[in-house]
């Protein structure tokens, strides 16, 4: 009986253990930028690559707040960012698996939330590898998030970057 009591409150102090444990934080693991216009391009808009620098940064930052506490099954692919002259940004995942629309939301409206770096004219489109809960990041070369594909076809010019993202940049802005 001494046992079976010893057992059973080394189980309950055990449980109450694991209950006060902090839970872990998801660190999602960012690479390689992808840039869809040419660095004449870029020049011609004025971008400076140092505040580029400081907004990836600041996005990286931004979206590894959003998996604070949360479990997320592993997923890896590109965020899409696009920033305009008027300083409004807009956001697109290209995830493999794709992650739950609750997350989706969260990264969209935590990097609408940061400083633009100055564009001068036009957009700016750019995809930063992401990799959640996994080192592997995406083999893919070219980001291109789900609703880009069906939107191209629509197009005059499918390649025009800048036309692609004003037919999907979120109606609210």
């Amino acid at each position: 009986m001494k046992r079976l009591l010893l057992v059973l409150t080394l189980f309950c102090l055990g449980a109450l253990a694991a209950c006060k444990m902090p839970s872990r934080s998801i660190q999602p693991r960012f690479d390689s930028v992808y840039f869809f216009q040419t660095e004449d391009e870029l020049k011609q808009k004025k971008v400076d690559f140092e505040q580029v620098s400081i907004f990836s940064r600041n996005l990286q930052t931004a979206v590894a707040k959003t998996f604070n506490g949360s479990q997320i099954a592993t997923a890896n692919g590109y965020i899409v960012v696009a920033v305009r002259s008027d300083g409004k940004i807009a956001s697109w995942l290209d995830m493999e698996p794709n992650l739950h629309e609750y997350y989706e939301y969260e990264i969209a409206e935590a990097i609408k939330k940061l400083q633009a770096f100055e564009v001068s004219e036009g957009i700016v489109v750019f995809a930063i590898k992401m990799a959640v809960e996994t080192p592997v990041h995406t083999s893919k070369e070219v980001p291109e998030p789900k609703d880009w594909k069906e939107a191209r076809t629509k197009l005059e010019d499918p390649n025009n970057i800048e036309q692609l993202v004003l037919s999907l940049w979120p109606e609210d802005e």
